[in-house]
């Protein structure tokens, strides 16, 4: 089997990164360290070894960020829908304080409309016909 060239090596590197969702910075520098001819295959492993070590804790320590900011997240969405949930339930409060004024003041005004019909007929003076 042919050695790969450095070329190869980088196209390869960078799809590794990019399957891992990272940036292809540690695994090019892993590689071309390694495109000295006069290395030998015990370096190479241990330089293959040392970058997936790298993208493993790199991997690792995205996965870690991802899940705080999850939990800022779902913190920040419960706390939306208590606020949410506050806001209707002291806006129905609000309405049905509205509709109850409404209905006194409506019961009042036909009240004094009632009683002031009432008093502004003249009063009946003269006896009914025989």
């Amino acid at each position: 089997m042919r050695k790969p060239t450095s070329s190869s090596r980088n196209a390869i590197a960078a799809l590794v990164a990019a399957a891992f969702g990272l940036t292809a910075g540690p695994a090019l520098a892993q590689t071309t360290a390694q495109s000295n001819p006069s290395s030998a295959p015990a370096n190479h492993r241990h330089a293959s070894k040392k970058s997936v070590r790298q993208l493993s804790s790199q991997v690792k320590e995205e996965s870690r960020e991802m899940r705080a900011t999850t939990g800022k997240l779902n913190r920040a969405t419960a706390q939306l829908n208590h606020a949410t949930q506050q806001m209707k339930q002291a806006r129905s409060k609000e309405m049905r304080v509205a509709s109850a004024e409404h209905h006194v003041k409506k019961g009042e005004h036909v009240q004094r409309t009632h009683v002031r019909t009432r008093m502004t007929r003249p009063a009946n003076t003269t006896p009914p016909p025989r």
